[in-house]
């Protein structure tokens, strides 16, 4: 790579996609050619394998949800593609950088920076270097980044052999060895890259690490000033606040938005609600229909393969549903909750006392206690101020204050009038 050059940015959008994409379909679609020909049954059987890896697709992708996979078969899927895809780009080594600049997701971008990788170039590495630089992995990190620095500059980088430079001579990542480092600021300067050579002359001319030599600052400094302006040193290509350039990424978001943006609409009315209720009704009725006309039509052709498929994510969804029966509430609504959170003091007193008690499968907890009792007070309520008072007087749920409980044991007495004969211990 020639001094201060770039790898030249790949081709993207609709020109890049269109081409790979649409011979990825006519394959898919050129079997069914075979339909006019007596090669009928190889095109049936295609159809069939089609219909079958779809429903394989989405039933891996919904167990994928349901089980946090931490490669859900979408993610699969577009790595295919995108593999797909760089296999026709004419620089794919590029192309992967420029993905790994843009990915939508961390995982994404160190996916695609390990293909650039795999290409072999001097970029890809140091840009690896880069992450392990920037990704706060500690001394290892640091280990792996100066391991990627050496292979990228030997292959001629001339900000790889810079960073190696400072990495020996400042001891980062290994053993400090100022004559290598001064070796390597030498070929990164020789490459083109400013910052190397204004090091140098900085050197020599106040001996940070080398002997003074007046001639040596004044060779470096010219060369310095030749390749100003220097241009700023790279960050990792996962740092970075940009939105996603990539057209498929951006087509998906937008059509996200465009989604919410309309479901808000339609849930803010309660027409729009009404329709969508019984638009599900609908669903469910289709459903439920639909399946029982494979149950009726029994193992036909191939329709008892899509339900042995149906088993597995009805069976993880029956698993959920029996998990959330067992941790959830068994009482049904907290009404009592309700009403304190909306402010109501009596119910703010009497959670307070259930604090304090305890409930089943409620520990006591004098702390929320406290807290309950103190919203009720702070709006008049007698009892709940007694309570706080006797919180403060014996240090429960808040550290021991006598002064505190005198004045809400008085605040208490001078409405006495509010007291009901349930709130009076």
């Amino acid at each position: 790579m020639g001094p201060g050059a770039r790898a030249r940015p790949p081709v993207t959008g609709l020109r890049l996609w269109a081409g790979p994409l649409a011979g990825l379909l006519a394959l898919l679609l050129a079997p069914f050619l075979l339909y006019a020909t007596p090669f009928t049954g190889l095109a049936e059987a295609w159809r069939w394998i089609l219909i079958l890896v779809a429903w394989l697709f989405f039933v891996a992708a919904f167990v994928g949800v349901l089980a946090k996979a931490t490669t859900p078969p979408l993610a699969f899927l577009e790595r295919g593609l995108r593999r797909w895809v760089a296999w026709f780009a004419p620089d794919p080594q590029a192309l992967w950088l420029h993905w790994t600049r843009q990915a939508h997701h961390p995982a994404m971008g160190w996916w695609c920076l390990e293909q650039a990788c795999r290409e072999g170039g001097a970029e890809p590495l140091f840009q690896e270097a880069l992450v392990y630089l920037e990704g706060g992995l500690g001394p290892g990190g640091a280990i792996a980044a100066v391991d990627r620095l050496a292979r990228a500059a030997k292959r001629g980088h001339p900000e790889a052999a810079f960073r190696l430079a400072e990495a020996l001579r400042t001891g980062q990542g290994c053993a400090p060895a100022p004559l290598e480092a001064e070796a390597w600021y030498r070929r990164s300067a020789a490459a083109g890259f400013g910052r190397a050579a204004a090091w140098l002359a900085h050197a020599y001319a106040c001996g940070d690490g080398l002997a003074l030599d007046p001639e040596q600052a004044r060779i470096w400094a010219e060369a310095s000033a030749r390749l100003a302006p220097h241009p700023p040193l790279q960050h990792s290509p996962l740092h970075h606040a940009a939105a996603p350039a990539d057209p498929l990424v951006r087509a998906q978001a937008a059509a996200m938005a465009h989604l919410e943006a309309g479901m808000d609409q339609v849930v803010a009315h309660r027409s729009g609600r009404a329709i969508l209720l019984v638009a599900a009704a609908l669903l469910g009725g289709f459903f439920l229909f639909v399946l029982g006309a494979f149950f009726w039509e029994g193992s036909s052709q191939l329709y008892h393969l899509p339900l042995l498929l149906l088993a597995v994510p009805l069976l993880m969804l029956g698993r959920q549903a029996w998990r959330l029966r067992r941790e959830g509430p068994r009482t049904g609504r907290d009404r009592l909750r309700e009403r304190a959170e909306d402010g109501d003091p009596e119910a703010c007193y009497r959670l307070g006392l259930a604090c304090r008690r305890g409930r089943a499968g409620h520990p006591a907890d004098d702390l929320t206690a406290v807290l309950w009792f103190r919203r009720a007070a702070e709006v008049g309520h007698a009892g709940a101020m007694l309570a706080l008072a006797d919180a403060y007087r014996g240090g429960q749920g808040v550290v021991r204050d006598p002064r505190l409980a005198i004045q809400w044991e008085a605040a208490a007495r001078a409405d006495a009038n509010q007291l009901t004969d349930g709130t009076i211990r």
